[in-house]
């Protein structure tokens, strides 16, 4: 019987194989939207949020506040992010996504969501529940609300 740390070992080897293999053939570009991929992650990051600080930014992508910094300023040339001034802090930077941008990322989200469905078509109904499940127990192993401080079982 395998162990928790084979447990570990096998996920963390299949996720960057599962990716590999998603886009394989069929990558889902965000160059028709002008945008890098760094650009698209950042411009994503700041969507989903609503607007976040150029510090959150940088956090949740796991980079540098310059590089952070580049990313928006691109973005801010294309229109897609908007900078603000934070009324109570002067010293931070809100950003916002710009109108033209919301629709640019949902259209890009939609071709990523289509290239799934083509990906996974072959999949029953119950096997979808059981991946989608396996997912959601996953990203809230990785601090998703109700597991933070739970010891490992």
């Amino acid at each position: 019987m395998r162990d928790r740390n084979a447990f570990l070992t096998e996920i963390a080897d299949a996720l960057p194989e599962i990716m590999r293999r998603l886009v394989e053939g069929k990558p889902v570009s965000s160059h028709e939207f002008e945008l890098t991929l760094a650009q698209a992650r950042a411009l994503r990051a700041v969507a989903d949020r609503g607007g976040c600080t150029m510090g959150q930014l940088a956090r949740s992508l796991g980079i540098s506040l310059s590089a952070a910094t580049e990313l928006v300023d691109r973005l801010v040339q294309h229109r897609h992010v908007e900078r603000t001034a934070d009324p109570n802090d002067r010293r931070l930077v809100l950003l916002r996504p710009a109108r033209a941008a919301k629709r640019a990322h949902e259209a890009f989200l939609r071709k990523k969501r289509r290239h799934m469905q083509e990906a996974l078509h072959g999949l029953s109904l119950g096997e979808l529940k059981q991946i989608a499940d396996s997912l959601a127990l996953l990203r809230n192993g990785l601090g998703g609300e109700g597991m933070r401080g739970k010891e490992p079982k």
